[in-house]
């Protein structure tokens, strides 16, 4: 293999890996850390063709570049923060080079072209990004519900939540997830006439009256969400508030609608998506 493959091939897996650590630690980096985080790799895995180089890669060289590299591609608060950013990324680099040598060997392919590796690299940082969120959103509907904090027109309150995989509801506006909620948790956030008001049989004339006389900054949050219920071909809407953000497990997470509703549950009063969670 030519000097060259070998550099393009290292510095483009490199740069593979750092992206896929940065998505799963949900950390922006700019490119330009990558790619310098890539290319002090990339000078690592050719100094490994020299014999004379050898000390680098005994075990204590290889944790003291492991934390530069990591240092140079991703911003640590803490200890705390640099040990577990290390962490996921020896994990992602474990099973990139794991899968992709397993569908070399798969597939019978005796040469390991460039772009072939390249292109199982990013397979596997593909799939390990879906297999974390599945097991990441499995891990949390386990607990069935959640205390969430919402925060709306500069209020907040709190409320327990049950995690329902049924509730698929998007604002087809923004394409926002929504989080439908009794309207009386609202209390002291909304005016009293929407704290009243009965959802099940909502009326769009009435609705807008209500709102027109609404402060306008709430007016301007005011979303109709389209449904079908299970079972029946029948639409209905739900009124919908874009709140300013909602709070899981002290993470915030914005561009979320509150569906107001009258559902009478006396353990929950609020349900929410699965896929909320995946964006803590």
């Amino acid at each position: 293999m030519y000097i060259e493959y070998y550099i393009i091939e290292n510095l483009l897996i490199n740069y593979i890996i750092i992206s896929c650590t940065s998505i799963l630690i949900k950390q922006y980096n700019s490119h330009k850390k990558k790619w310098l985080g890539a290319f002090l790799g990339t000078i690592y895995s050719v100094a490994y063709i020299y014999p004379n180089f050898k000390v680098l890669f005994t075990l204590p060289f290889k944790i003291v570049i492991l934390i530069f590299i990591i240092l140079v591609s991703f911003t640590c608060k803490n200890k705390r923060d640099l040990i577990r950013t290390s962490l996921i990324f020896y994990l992602v680099n474990i099973f990139i080079c794991g899968s992709t040598y397993f569908i070399i060997y798969f597939t019978g392919i005796d040469h390991m072209k460039i772009s072939f590796l390249i292109i199982c690299a990013y397979i596997s940082c593909e799939l390990l990004k879906y297999i974390y969120k599945d097991i990441k959103t499995l891990n949390y509907i386990k607990d069935l519900k959640k205390t969430i904090d919402i925060s709306l027109l500069g209020k907040n309150c709190s409320c327990e939540a049950l995690i329902d995989s049924g509730n698929l509801l998007k604002d087809p506006l923004g394409n926002n997830e929504v989080v439908i909620v009794k309207s009386k948790i609202l209390r002291g956030i909304i005016s009293d006439e929407l704290l009243e008001y009965d959802y099940e049989n909502i009326d769009i004339v009435k609705v807008q009256n209500i709102i027109s006389s609404s402060q306008s900054e709430l007016s301007s949050r005011v979303r109709l969400i389209p449904y079908k219920h299970a079972g029946s071909n029948n639409s209905s809407i739900i009124l919908g508030l874009k709140a300013d953000y909602i709070e899981i497990d002290k993470n915030k997470i914005s561009n979320v609608v509150i569906g107001l509703s009258n559902f009478d549950d006396l353990e929950y009063d609020a349900i929410l998506s699965p896929n909320i969670l995946q964006e803590i």
